[in-house]
């Protein structure tokens, strides 16, 4: 079958996709509120059209560049991205964890291309680390995302268990394939299928990204909605003391509640009848 695409114009084109990501992205961050780890998920999409524009040169640069740091900056970006997560949910990243996995990607993918070049050995190697960042992406969203988000994403939990069983299908119909390809440029049908899903869900990705942000936005400003409403309605407050009750049923100083609630500093001085009662000798 003759293929109605030619590969490294995919490759390109998925560049161009992820480039506009990248832009999309970089609009949100100056327009509206995001939160830490977003700006890793901006470098992520740089990083992966890097990636794939390096991809597209195979054959017009040398292989270190086309092989091994093409397939890197991609697997890089999928760390940036579970680093991003991270971030959101207020938890330290596994630096050390993606140092390691960066270097051993590295090593098993020159190995694979200057002692023993075999394309389809070099694709099991990308889709299982791909797989492994997508365990640790699935364990961040599972475990960490609901210290800030109070609803669960199920969408994107599922979306990602998906995404994590994709690397592993990919792999287990590369070796059972009729005709093994031995170049990604020269890659026939199946693979420019694989390669239009993957960009696919790596656009569905970066959208679930998105929303998530605007989720944690919205739920913000909803508690302070609430706290708006608190302090615009009946306060409890002691008749002797002047201690407010709040909804956890504390009381509290007033200057301490209205600081908490309402984003108040104050400021103390004695108005005029209190000056006469407490320092007679230096009112006026």
């Amino acid at each position: 079958m003759q293929n109605f695409l030619d590969m490294r114009t995919i490759i390109f084109v998925s560049g161009i996709t992820s480039l506009i990501l990248f832009a999309c992205m970089l609009y949100i961050r100056r327009k509206q509120r995001t939160y830490e780890g977003f700006i890793y998920w901006i470098f992520a999409a740089l990083v992966n059209s890097t990636g794939l524009f390096l991809l597209s040169l195979r054959d017009i640069l040398p292989d270190f560049l086309t092989i091994i740091a093409g397939n890197t900056f991609i697997i890089f970006s999928v760390v940036l991205i579970s680093a991003g997560l991270s971030r959101f949910a207020g938890v330290r990243p596994y630096s050390k964890f993606y140092s390691l996995l960066m270097l051993l990607f590295v090593a098993l993918y020159s190995y694979f291309t200057y002692f023993h070049p075999v394309f389809i050995y070099r694709s099991f190697v990308f889709y299982s680390f791909q797989a492994l960042l997508c365990i640790v992406i699935v364990i961040i969203v599972h475990r960490d995302l609901p210290r800030v988000l109070h609803k669960k994403s199920y969408v994107l939990y599922w979306f990602l268990i998906l995404s994590l069983a994709w690397p592993f299908f990919l792999i287990f119909s590369h070796f059972f394939e009729a005709q093994m390809e031995t170049d990604l440029i020269m890659a026939g049908l199946s693979h420019q299928i694989t390669f239009l899903g993957s960009i696919a869900a790596y656009i569905v990705l970066v959208i679930a990204l998105i929303v998530l942000t605007a989720q944690r936005v919205e739920e913000e400003m909803i508690e302070a909605k609430k706290e708006i409403k608190t302090i615009a309605g009946f306060i409890p407050i002691c008749a002797s003391c002047k201690k407010i009750r709040d909804d956890k049923g504390s009381w509290n100083q007033m200057e301490a509640y209205l600081s908490q609630h309402a984003d108040l500093q104050f400021s103390h001085g004695l108005c005029p009848e209190c000056m006469k009662k407490m320092y007679p000798e230096e009112a006026v």
